[in-house]
């Protein structure tokens, strides 16, 4: 189940989706943030930790589609995350056609560079779904990856 502020599943709209990945920053960053939106009066999407592989990838694209930002939490684990990846895929091809959402980077303890592919952080993770996810997938997430790079966003250091 997605975890949501405001009135839960019936809400068909959101004002921000988070994109995250859950053992990177869960529990520290993303929870205040989401918090911080909450108590703001923010609707609010992000997935709960109950959400597993045999879960719709559906109901999160349509999250995507269903929101007026979106906020790629981007860390050193991003990219291992085929869900992740398949967010921000959507995110970008939504943006393309239509301009909407507006994306709104952070970058946690990673730099833009690391998105865009220009250090190795990422490239090794993405070289991993060659072979499982085919390299279309490869090709689109690397496209998606990259534009997101471009996008001007906050640098965020979660280390103490």
């Amino acid at each position: 189940m997605a975890s949501t502020s405001g009135s839960g599943k019936s809400a068909t709209q959101y004002d921000v989706f988070l994109s995250f990945r859950g053992p990177d920053t869960r529990n520290n960053f993303t929870d205040v943030l989401y918090g911080t939106m909450v108590r703001q009066g923010i609707v609010a999407y992000r997935d709960s930790e109950e959400l597993h592989a045999g879960d719709r990838i559906d109901d999160l694209l349509r999250a995507v589609g269903n929101s007026k930002i979106c906020i790629p939490v981007f860390s050193r684990g991003y990219a291992s995350s085929p869900w992740c990846l398949r967010e921000l895929a959507r995110m970008m091809e939504l943006y393309e056609s239509t301009g909407k959402p507006e994306i709104l980077p952070i970058f946690f303890d990673v730099s833009a560079s690391d998105v865009k592919l220009k250090t190795e952080l990422y490239v090794k993770d993405l070289d991993k779904y060659e072979q499982r996810a085919g390299g279309d997938s490869k090709e689109r997430w690397e496209a998606a990856l990259r534009k997101a790079g471009q996008i001007v966003g906050w640098e965020v250091q979660g280390k103490p």
